[in-house]
């Protein structure tokens, strides 16, 4: 598991836990880096040392590596020549805030993400090529993160009677604790966010 996948897994469980609508409905580029999973407020969940790296993440996400996002054709085509360049800018992805991109099905049914029913659309691009919608798309899949023994991130089963701090499957800590308000990580016996104060 490198950075990408961990970027985009937590992208997945912030949106199932604060805008499910954004696993069947676009969203722009500028809500996946300011509100979805901004670097200040993940940057331990994530692994990710500096910005630039994160930036780097976030760059491979939107270029359609490992086909996590659909996205306009012209964004991923320029980001992709960006990864590839030996002077990348990493933080091209800011020149298309206002895209709008969409969670793979596929990506998500790997995770064993159910994908609510859609009921007019399909993918909304800036108008320059975006990826074929797919309305009314719905996947009704056995196994979802809202099992109980499940991982919380991926949905993956976790081995019975023993203590489990982090999941076998995708690596993440189960046992940190965030605030729903802003996503900081707060101290389990924290009653408030020292961040936002909201009611942990």
């Amino acid at each position: 598991m490198d950075d990408l996948d961990r970027l985009f897994q937590r992208l997945v469980h912030n949106i199932r836990n604060g805008h499910a609508e954004y696993l069947s409905v676009p969203f722009t580029v500028q809500e996946l880096y300011d509100t979805l999973v901004p670097y200040r407020h993940y940057r331990r969940d994530l692994g990710i040392e500096t910005n630039q790296d994160y930036e780097a993440a976030v760059t491979r996400l939107l270029s359609g590596e490992k086909g996590y996002v659909r996205a306009d054709k012209a964004m991923q085509d320029r980001l992709k020549k960006e990864i590839e360049s030996p002077h990348a800018d990493v933080g091209a992805f800011r020149d298309y805030a206002e895209t709008r991109i969409s969670l793979a099905p596929d990506a998500l049914q790997k995770l064993g993400v159910a994908i609510p029913s859609q009921n007019a659309g399909g993918f909304a691009g800036n108008g320059n090529g975006g990826a074929p919608g797919q309305a009314g798309t719905s996947f009704t899949l056995p196994g979802t993160m809202e099992v109980a023994e499940g991982c919380k991130f991926c949905g993956g089963t976790l081995p019975e009677g023993r203590a489990v701090t982090f999941c076998p499957h995708c690596g993440q800590n189960l046992a940190a604790k965030h605030c729903a308000g802003c996503g900081a990580e707060l101290d389990p016996v924290w009653k408030f966010c020292i961040n936002c104060g909201k009611r942990a």
